[in-house]
């Protein structure tokens, strides 16, 4: 490696350019030095404020949904429309949830097999905006009128969810793609020798894509259901309309800017079914088992029959692609057990508005506002992570490493639904007591909880599927990473029926001890995986 490797995004005044070292400096022991994340390249930024406008969008225009479709219409202290009830409203909110997270699979494999990530991110853009389309203009009073708002919403959900679900996986792998550096590398800065690491620069990047997000969910929360309450539902969902066509303008404006990774133009999704059946029939031939059924698909692997040569002719990858395959696998693992977690984060977005309604709250102030206590305390801890706790626990050698990250969110998701339980439970019992409703501010430390959460969790694994995936395969792993989303809307479709009173408050406590019990065995089972990625690091460094 050579100085014309090195990936120069620092400022000049941060970086004496002449003090990069070259590969001998990589020799030492870098465990020693403090690691560093680059800056963010301006393309990544670009595509960070399309993010934000195509979450306003999301988030601004889902906010009406309980509302719309659970309440009737005229209630001049409630919005609604529908006048469907709590479960249905549920029961749908739970199924757009699963049908945005599925869908991700039909863009990551256009993407990865035909068309690239821009070209992909463009084509659902389109199908995305006419499902807001859909949606606004069947919520206008003379369809609401002829009948037109409730079908024209289960339409909406459908296209829209194609829509956000073919960008999702292709968003922030693209973004990620703009930092060239591939490698650590020993830089000087401001006198001090640290380590460039691009997992840093990941982390880093996504830390503020995931700020951005919810500074435009908090945008997009606050701003629609004041027009829902004093306008109507129409005008709700024509704002998120607008933005989401000021976010594929923001996107096109960096055309030329942009680190486009070409398609693979094979079907990699293929050819890694053919290589694990091809690895398992030579693993059954196999007088000594390796440890992987992938590894007896390597071309060294000796200890099966000879391959004839149909086998050799049905072997259309090389070894290195089953590593990348190996590691895919081990990332996809432990995207199982988050699909618990993810049922405890789902709550906020369904449940804890309906929660609200029976609440206390202030004048001005509507259920479904309520929630934005969410992206709020993200917005404020997500900076103070990232530039303040992330950077100390690097410099005093505690950098917390992905696995624990992870189960640390699961803890506060469990956390989060205690509280909820125990606020329903005083619900419940001033209702019985016939008391003053309970103040809707004490829902406050389960919306803090489960942002904390999503700071460990959910940050986490978007940055993991996109740092354990091989470049042909970053969109599929991308979308194998948000299935657990897609699962978890599945789980709490399945709870609809205790969704409701007077179950409520074991539906919390039960989500919230199912959550605690498998953030510990999430620990037991994949703890090894921080060891095995330092390992990997090592020894890459060791081979240049």
């Amino acid at each position: 490696m050579s100085k014309k490797d090195i990936n120069s995004n620092y400022a000049s005044d941060e970086l004496d350019k002449d003090a990069i070292d070259s590969c001998a400096h990589l020799e030492e022991d870098i465990s020693k030095l403090r690691r560093v994340a680059d800056r963010i390249p301006t393309a990544a930024w670009l595509i960070i404020v399309t993010e934000f406008c195509e979450r306003f969008a999301y988030y601004g225009g889902s906010a009406p949904f309980t509302n719309y479709v659970q309440f009737p219409a005229g209630n001049p202290d409630q919005a609604g429309a529908l006048d469907k009830g709590q479960a249905t409203s549920n029961a749908w909110k739970q199924f757009f949830t699963f049908f945005c997270y599925f869908t991700p699979l039909f863009g990551a494999v256009i993407s990865d097999q035909y068309l690239g990530k821009f070209k992909t991110i463009l084509i659902f853009c389109s199908i995305y905006m006419i499902g807001w389309l859909i949606l606004t203009l069947t919520a206008i009073p003379p369809s609401l009128a002829a009948g037109a708002g409730y079908p024209g919403y289960i339409v909406s959900l459908i296209v829209i969810g194609l829509g956000t679900g073919g960008i999702k996986p292709l968003v922030s792998p693209m973004a990620a793609d703009q930092y060239t550096q591939k490698n650590l590398e020993v830089r000087v800065i401001k006198g001090e020798r640290v380590v460039a690491d691009p997992a840093l620069n990941t982390q880093h990047l996504y830390n503020w894509f995931y700020w951005a997000i919810n500074v435009g969910s908090l945008v997009g929360g606050i701003i629609t259901p004041q027009l829902e309450s004093h306008i109507g539902f129409w005008l709700a969902y024509l704002v998120p309309t607008v933005m989401f066509a000021m976010a594929i303008s923001v996107f096109y404006l960096g055309r030329g800017r942009y680190v486009k990774v070409p398609p693979s133009r094979e079907s990699t999704l293929l050819k890694a079914i053919k290589c694990f059946t091809y690895s398992r029939k030579r693993y059954s031939k196999a007088k000594v088992k390796p440890a992987s059924i992938l590894d007896a698909g390597l071309s060294t692997y000796e200890e099966a029959s000879p391959e004839t040569d149909s086998e050799l002719a049905s072997r259309t990858w090389d070894d290195q692609f089953i590593t990348d395959l190996k590691q895919c696998l081990m990332a996809c693992k432990i995207y199982i057990p988050i699909t618990i977690y993810q049922v405890s984060y789902n709550q906020i977005t369904s449940n804890l508005i309906s929660q609200a309604a029976d609440m206390n709250l202030p004048p001005h102030i509507t259920d479904d506002l309520i929630n934005n206590i969410d992206p709020i305390a993200l917005i404020i801890f997500i900076p103070i992570m990232d530039t303040f706790v992330y950077p100390f626990l690097r410099r005093i050698r505690m950098n917390p490493r992905p696995m624990a990250r992870i189960t640390l969110g699961f803890i506060f998701g469990a956390l989060a639904m205690m509280s909820s339980a125990l606020v329903q439970n005083e619900i419940y019992r001033r209702q019985d007591l016939g008391l003053p409703k309970v103040s809707v501010w004490l829902q406050i430390p389960a919306y803090i909880l489960i942002a904390i959460s999503e700071i460990f969790a959910s940050i986490t694994a978007i940055e993991y599927s996109y740092t354990h995936a091989p470049d042909s395969l970053k969109g599929l792993v991308s979308a194998f990473s948000l299935l657990p989303n897609a699962a978890a809307a599945l789980i709490c479709i399945f709870l609809s029926p205790v969704s409701k009173d007077p179950y409520l408050t074991w539906n919390y406590a039960s989500i919230a001890i199912v959550c605690f019990l498998f953030g510990i065995g999430f620990w037991l089972m994949f703890r090894h995986y921080d060891d095995l990625d330092d390992k990997l690091k090592e020894e890459r460094v060791g081979e240049k």
